[in-house]
């Protein structure tokens, strides 16, 4: 897996130059990261489903902090929320797929329903 990004304290928020923007490329390789072991998952039992799904909804729970909380030149802020919406587009494939591997008793216990959850707010699985 990638490196540990290390966050800057809120004490050291006073310098010139924004950390946030010097690492950005760093958490989009830490997000590529991510999304590349998920496409490396061969999902055939109930963990690959659940450990597919987490790393899907973080990264994509990191796109939308970067969205919402760093300064962005106008291509990335277009890029981003699409990466975003492919990646829920993935998780809805994810949990399709998995429907097919498992009894439907099975999935009641993993599966959250989307209904009462709001967009990129973090699931349990």
């Amino acid at each position: 897996m990638s490196s540990v990004l290390k966050f800057r304290q809120p004490h050291n928020a006073n310098s010139k130059t924004s950390p946030s923007r010097q690492k950005l490329p760093d958490i989009l390789a830490n997000i590529a990261a991510l999304l590349s072991r998920v496409q490396a998952l061969e999902i055939q039992t109930i963990d690959d489903a659940r450990q597919a799904i987490f790393i899907l909804e973080l990264a994509n729970g990191c796109i939308r902090v970067i969205v919402g909380q760093i300064p962005l030149n106008e291509t990335a802020r277009t890029t981003l929320p699409a990466q975003s919406a492919r990646i829920d587009l993935l998780i809805a494939e994810t949990r399709r797929e998995a429907t097919c591997l498992f009894e439907p008793t099975d999935l009641k216990s993993w599966i959250a329903d989307d209904r009462g959850q709001s967009k990129g707010a973090p699931r349990s699985v």
